[in-house]
C-alpha cells in the first residue's frame, strides 16, 4: 500500500474517533495537464468550521517534501484559512509542540504522527467550539489572522483582492500558499525549528529579528523571554521527521555532498569501464597504422568526459532510491516523481549519453596517426574529424622545445611538420607526451621515407 493510500486510511479512522462525518478525499495535482498528484486532503466538517489534512509529497521545497500539515476554515469566513500554530495561539497559548510533520517516508512513522494529531485535536476541537461561540474572541482569531498575512506582504491584501473578484481570489489564494509555506519553513528550518530542537537562546535571536511574526510566535517570544524551554511530549516525532534534514530529498550542504560524492563514485565507475573500451576501440581504428601520437594523454583526461554521465546516473539513482526495512509498515517510500521531473532526468541522461558518445570520437580524432604513406592529424581542440597528410609533400619534423613571446622562453615541447612549401602543421602540444618516444618510435621509419627529425628551440 502506496503512503497516499495509508494516509486515506488513518484519516478515515481518526474522522471515526473524532466523532465527525466521513472526511471529503481530494487528490492534489499539478502540472499543465493536471496529471501530477502532489499530494492528498482530507476535509472534516464541524458544526462551525472545517478542518483540513493536507499530505504533501512533493512540496516546493525540499523541507515540504512528504509533509502532513493541518489548517481550518471558519463557517463565517470560510475564504480565510488558519493553520494549526494560528488555532492554537488562542485556544491552547501555552501548547508550544510542533505539529509540522516533514518527511513522513514510512507507515510507522506516519500512524505516529496520526497518534500526535488525533491526541491534539481531542484537546484542540471543544477549545475551538467554544471560542467560535464567543463572538469577541472569534472577532479576535479573524482579525489577527488577517493582519498576519497583511503583514507578512506588507500591503493589504485581503482587500484589495476582494475587490478584484474571481481573479483577485486565485491570487489571494496563490498568496496564501506562499504564506503557509513559510509558516512550514519556519517550524522545519526556522525559529521554531530552533525552539523544538532546544536552542531556546537562537530561536529566541531568529524570532525577535524576524519580520514575519504571526500570534503564536508572538506567544513563544514571551515564553522564551521567561525562561520557558522544549515541551517533551511529541520529542519522538520531532527526531524522526523535522531532524532528518532537507538533505533526504537533495536539499542543503549535506544534499549537495551527497550528489557530490555519487557523481565521483560513477564517474570513476564509468571511467573504469570507458578506459579499456577507448583502448579497446583504439587498437581497433589504429590497427593498419605502426605509431599513434597522443594516445596515452587521452586516456589520462578521458575522465574529465565521463563527468556528466556519471551524474546523470548519480541523480537517476538517487530519485529513485528506496530503503526497505524487515516489515512494510517500516519500508520508506520516496515521493514519486512528476512528469516534468522525469523528463529532466530522461532529457539529462540522453544528453549525457551523446557526450560520452562525442567524447569517443574527439579523443581517436586529436590523436595523430602514421601510416605507411601518410598520417593523419587534427589541429583542432575537440575534432570530430581528421586531415590526411602524404609523407612526400613534408620536408622534415620538428622536435621543438618550446615558443618565445616578448623575449622570454616558454617551455612546451611539441611536434611541428614542416612541409616543402613551407607550411607547419602543429602535430601535437603536450607537456604529457614525451618527444624522445617519438624520436625513438619514427626516426628508422621517416629516414627510409627521406625525410630528417630536426631538434629545434623554437620555431
Amino acid at each position: 500500500m502506496e503512503l497516499s493510500e495509508y494516509f486515506i486510511t488513518q484519516c478515515r479512522a481518526m474522522g471515526v474517533i473524532l466523532r465527525s462525518t466521513s472526511p471529503n478525499i481530494k487528490k492534489l495535482v499539478s502540472g499543465k495537464k493536471g496529471k501530477d498528484q502532489v499530494g492528498i486532503a482530507a476535509t472534516y466538517n464541524f458544526n462551525k468550521f472545517s478542518l483540513r489534512i493536507i499530505y504533501t509529497e512533493q512540496g516546493r521545497n525540499a523541507y515540504a517534501q512528504q509533509s502532513i500539515w493541518l489548517t481550518f476554515s471558519l463557517d463565517d469566513e470560510p475564504t480565510l484559512p488558519f493553520s494549526v500554530y494560528d488555532i492554537l495561539a488562542f485556544c491552547e497559548p501555552s501548547n508550544f509542540n510542533c505539529y509540522t510533520y516533514t518527511y513522513v517516508d514510512s507507515k510507522e512513522l506516519m500512524q505516529d504522527c496520526f497518534g500526535e494529531i488525533t491526541g491534539l485535536l481531542l484537546n484542540l476541537i471543544p477549545g475551538l467550539n467554544q471560542l467560535l461561540e464567543n463572538g469577541v474572541e472569534k472577532n479576535r482569531l479573524i482579525t489577527s489572522q488577517k493582519e498576519s498575512i497583511n503583514r507578512y506582504f506588507g500591503d493589504n491584501v485581503i482587500e484589495s483582492s476582494e475587490m478584484l473578484g474571481a481573479t483577485g481570489d486565485k491570487i489571494f489564494n496563490l498568496m496564501l500558499k506562499n504564506y503557509f509555506d513559510a509558516q512550514i519553513e519556519c517550524a522545519v528550518i526556522g525559529s521554531q525549528s530552533l525552539f523544538y530542537e532546544g536552542k531556546t537562546e537562537k530561536a529566541l535571536k531568529k524570532l525577535k529579528k524576524s519580520k514575519f511574526r504571526t500570534q503564536y510566535h508572538e506567544n513563544l517570544i514571551k515564553y522564551l523571554e521567561n525562561g520557558g524551554k522544549p515541551l517533551k511530549e511529541n520529542e519522538v516525532i520531532k527526531e524522526a521527521s523535522i531532524k532528518k534534514g532537507s538533505s533526504r530529498h537533495g536539499g542543503g550542504i549535506k544534499g549537495m555532498l551527497k550528489y557530490g560524492a555519487f557523481s565521483l563514485l560513477f564517474t570513476l565507475a564509468i571511467s573504469i569501464i570507458a578506459i579499456p573500451l577507448y583502448y579497446g576501440l583504439c587498437m581497433l581504428v589504429f590497427r593498419d597504422s605502426f605509431y599513434v601520437m597522443g594516445l596515452l594523454e587521452n586516456i589520462v583526461l578521458f575522465p574529465a568526459f565521463c563527468v556528466l554521465p556519471g551524474c546523470a546516473i548519480a541523480i537517476h539513482l538517487l530519485k529513485r532510491n528506496k530503503k526497505v526495512k524487515k516489515n512494510d509498515s517500516q519500508k520508506v517510500h520516496s515521493p514519486k516523481l512528476n512528469s516534468a521531473t522525469l523528463m529532466f532526468i530522461k532529457c539529462f541522461t540522453i544528453l549525457a549519453e551523446c557526450l560520452l558518445i562525442l567524447s569517443f570520437v574527439t579523443c581517436l580524432n586529436s590523436t595523430t596517426v602514421f601510416y605507411e604513406n601518410s598520417f593523419k592529424y587534427s589541429e583542432e581542440d575537440f575534432p570530430l574529424s581528421q586531415n590526411e597528410c602524404q609523407y612526400d609533400v613534408i620536408d622534415y619534423f620538428a622536435i621543438v622545445d618550446g615558443y618565445e613571446i616578448d623575449g622570454e622562453f616558454q617551455k612546451d615541447p611539441h611536434i611541428v611538420a614542416v612541409t616543402t612549401s613551407g607550411t607547419k602543421i602543429d602535430l601535437y602540444n603536450s607537456s604529457c607526451f614525451s618527444t624522445e618516444d617519438f624520436k625513438e618510435k619514427t626516426e628508422t621509419f621517416l629516414t627510409e621515407k627521406g625525410i630528417e627529425i630536426k631538434n629545434v628551440k623554437t620555431i
